[in-house]
Formats: structure tokens, C-alpha cells, sequence
């Protein structure tokens, strides 16, 4: 590995992270991942050879498979239009737009994100995005413990692991007590009884597991105690449920993937950021706003934003000194291309085909385990271990879903998949889950 440091800087690193060495700083990642002699190439191979060489290996993959896996990235249609329009020059090149003069672009586009932003969510304020959505809660919570000065935050259980494990790498665990709350029949507990200790509820809407609660009520319990509120939505359904806005959040994160962004293979992506404006102040990242020149003109500059906050360190609110530019571009793009309708179809679809899964699954004798309160997402219960489930349905052209436990398989629904492709996997799911 190539490590840009000299010893000294390295012995104060591990010095900081009481470790001894760079491998014990990677002895986190699976040993049967590590590539433990090099790569077996020929010392010598062209250009052309050697990227042959890549491409045959690459192929070893498995290609095109039908989706229902989910977990905060979905299989969602992406229009040509936000390919063809992110893909200019004008944008692709963007970068830092500290000269506001020459970026009013890039700037106006980005104040129609953030006012779209606030549109779908029913929040007054949101920034130009964040680099995921893992990294916007954990940023999210910053603004809590800054805002209420509390060292409690309080979790629903109900996230995405690989949020969780965001979360607890960001947030200082010796400083801050993070309390994930268990989901009582995979909702938040109705019961649950906030401290004026606690800085920050954090939740999800819906949970990972699929299933959605009207969250009001709890908010204001949590609110009536000081507590800042922060709702982690999934945007695509933001057509058909009730907004964070209306149920009184004070900060709105979301993943933005399935708005304006393909999969990728797991990113990039785009975080967004919303929030009330007596939180305006702490807000990380960038805010754009609108205004008029000297001669009058409407114009648009970065706002509510010192640039020394980029090298303040830890006197500043939050050390993210950039956004996703690109990805918000897309988001923007997405939602200005379907509209109001075309954002409550996407959310109306994908849940009335989830529907018709459960339906056939429980009649093909699987048990559904949240079928009453999940909408396109949910879990089923599989024969055989979740893991070879999903490898023998990949050998037949499924992406079956993600193993949620040994023998739970989360599955979700877009509004692409069809009915052929649903009968199709229910008829190859009862095939493999049977021998």
C-alpha cells in the first residue's frame, strides 16, 4: 500500500488511535477479502492486455439481475433526461462556487435542489446536500448535541446497520451516549418516555424493516422535553405518506439515491439535509441563497456561511466543507421531471406491488413476518439460510433481497419491477427454499 506520511506523522496517528501498525488499522476488513501476495499479473502486459486482463475477471460477475433488494438504495427508473442533463460539460466540471460571479449556473441550480428539497419534505430551510445519507444523520445529531448542549441521543434500533455503524464511528462515543431503542412489532414504542437529558430522537420513516407508524405523537413527546426531533425519510415515498414536516420534525435527512442517482454499486450518492430555520446557523455543509446585485439583477451566492468555518477545526459545528453537486443536480432534475404525480406513482406502485408479493408469497405457504404495517419493503421467513437463498435465486437471475438475520430476508418493491417478475421469483423462491 502507498501511505503518504512519514514515520513521525504515522507514530502519531497510532499513537492517537492506540494501534501499532497500518495493518492493525485494516484488521477490521474480512481476512478472505485481503489480497495477501499482490495481484497474479504478468510483470508485463500493454495497455490493452492488461485491461482485458480486468474486464475478464470483471465479467466473472453476475450481470443484470432483477432487484428486490433495498435497504436505503433501490432499483428505481431513471430517466434519461437526468443522465443526459447531468452529463453536461456545465456541470460535470463544477466544483467549489466560492466566486459567486461565475457560478450562477451551478448556484441557481442548486437553490432550485434546496427549494424542492423543502417542498417534498415540508421544511423551511435545506442545505446543498451532504455526502450520503449515513453521514447527514450522524451530522444531524451534531446539530442536536450543539443545539441543546445534552449528551443523550436516542435512537430508534430501527436503521440500516451500515447507518448504525456510520453513526458510531462520527459521533464520539466517549463524550456522547448513544441509546439504540429495540422496535416493539417493528415500530418505534408509542410508550417510550423522553428525558430532558436526551439532545436528539432519531428515526426512521419508514424502518428498515419496511413497516411505518405515524411518528406525531412522539414528537411532540420528545419536543415537550427540549429534545430536537430528526426524521430519516425515504424520499421516494414522500408522494403518498405524510411529510416529516407535518408531523413536526425539526431536521429531515434522507439518502437520496432513488431520487436522481443509479446504483452504482453502492455510491456515489447524495444526502439531504432540511431543516426549521431557527437551526439555520448550524446547519453543516453549504446553504444557497437568493439575492440581488448592485444592478439589481437576481442572483445567487453561498450563504449563512464564513469560508474560514473550513479550517476552524474543532471550534467549528461541523468540518464538511463540501456537497454532492452533481448527485443534488440529479435529484433536482428527477423531481422537476415527475412532478407531484409522478412522485405519489412512484410511492402508490411500488407499494401496491409489494402488496401482490405478500399476498403470493403467503399463499405459497411463507410467512410474511411485518405484512400489516409494511409498505414496500418487509420480511420473510426463509426455509434455508437467508445467505444461500440469496446465492442460488442469484444463479437464476434474482437479486433475492439482503439477509436481515440467518433465516429473515428483507425484500423490496420499486415501481419497475413487474408482475411477470414477481411471479417469476415467487416461483423460483419456493423452488430453492424446497430443494
Amino acid at each position: 500500500m502507498f501511505v503518504p506520511h512519514s514515520s513521525l506523522d504515522l507514530n502519531v496517528i497510532f499513537d492517537e488511535l492506540e494501534i501499532s501498525s497500518l495493518e492493525e488499522l485494516f484488521k477490521h476488513i474480512p481476512d478472505d477479502l485481503l489480497i495477501k501476495n499482490g495481484l497474479d499479473v504478468e510483470d508485463s502486459l500493454s495497455e490493452i492486455e492488461a485491461t482485458k486482463y480486468f474486464e475478464d475477471i470483471s465479467n466473472k460477475n453476475k450481470n443484470n439481475l432483477v432487484c428486490f433488494a433495498g435497504g436505503g438504495h433501490y432499483d428505481v427508473y431513471l430517466p434519461p433526461t437526468v443522465k443526459s442533463l447531468t452529463m453536461r460539460p456545465e456541470f460535470m466540471t463544477s466544483y467549489t462556487p466560492y466566486q459567486a460571479e461565475i457560478s450562477q449556473g451551478i448556484l441557481q441550480v442548486l437553490f432550485e435542489f434546496q427549494s424542492l428539497v423543502c417542498d417534498l419534505t415540508e421544511m423551511e430551510l435545506a442545505n446543498a446536500s451532504l455526502y450520503d445519507g449515513a453521514t447527514s444523520v450522524a451530522e444531524a445529531i451534531s446539530v442536536a448535541i450543539n443545539k441543546t448542549k445534552r449528551d443523550s441521543v436516542i435512537i430508534s434500533d430501527g436503521f440500516n446497520p451500515n447507518t448504525k455503524e456510520v453513526v458510531n464511528t462520527l459521533i464520539d462515543k466517549a463524550k456522547f451516549d448513544l441509546n439504540y431503542v429495540p422496535l416493539s412489532g417493528y415500530l418505534f414504542p408509542e410508550d417510550y418516555e423522553f428525558t430532558d437529558k436526551d439532545a436528539a430522537f432519531v428515526v426512521s420513516f419508514p424502518h428498515y424493516e419496511g413497516s411505518a407508524q405515524d411518528l406525531s405523537k412522539l414528537v411532540k413527546k420528545a419536543q415537550s422535553k427540549g429534545v430536537i426531533t430528526i426524521c430519516y425519510v425515504d424520499p421516494s415515498m414522500l408522494g403518498v405518506l405524510k411529510t416529516p414536516g407535518s408531523m413536526g420534525f425539526d431536521i429531515v435527512v434522507a439518502e437520496g439515491q432513488s431520487i436522481g442517482t443509479p446504483l452504482s454499486f453502492g455510491g456515489p450518492t447524495v444526502g439531504w439535509f432540511a431543516t426549521k430555520k431557527d437551526l439555520a446557523r448550524l446547519v453543516p455543509g453549504r446553504i444557497i441563497g437568493e439575492t440581488i446585485d448592485n444592478n439589481h439583477k437576481k442572483t445567487y451566492v453561498m450563504t449563512l456561511r464564513a469560508r474560514e468555518q473550513d479550517i476552524r477545526r474543532e471550534k467549528a459545528s461541523s468540518n464538511i466543507c463540501t456537497n454532492q453537486t452533481l448527485n443534488a443536480i440529479g435529484s433536482a432534475i428527477h423531481l422537476s421531471w415527475m412532478g407531484p404525480e409522478g412522485i405519489y406513482q412512484v410511492g402508490y406502485q411500488a407499494i401496491q406491488k409489494a402488496m401482490y408479493m405478500k399476498s403470493q408469497l403467503k399463499e405459497a405457504g411463507f410467512n410474511v413476518i411485518n405484512d400489516e404495517s409494511s409498505l414496500r419493503e418487509f420480511l420473510v421467513e426463509t426455509n434455508l439460510p437467508a445467505k444461500k437463498i440469496i446465492s442460488e435465486m442469484g444463479n437464476k437471475g434474482f437479486l433475492a433481497g439482503i439477509e436481515y438475520s440467518e433465516n429473515l430476508l428483507l425484500v423490496a418493491l420499486t415501481e419497475k419491477r413487474t408482475k411477470d417478475e414477481i411471479d417469476n421469483y415467487i416461483n423460483l423462491f419456493s423452488e430453492v427454499n424446497h430443494g
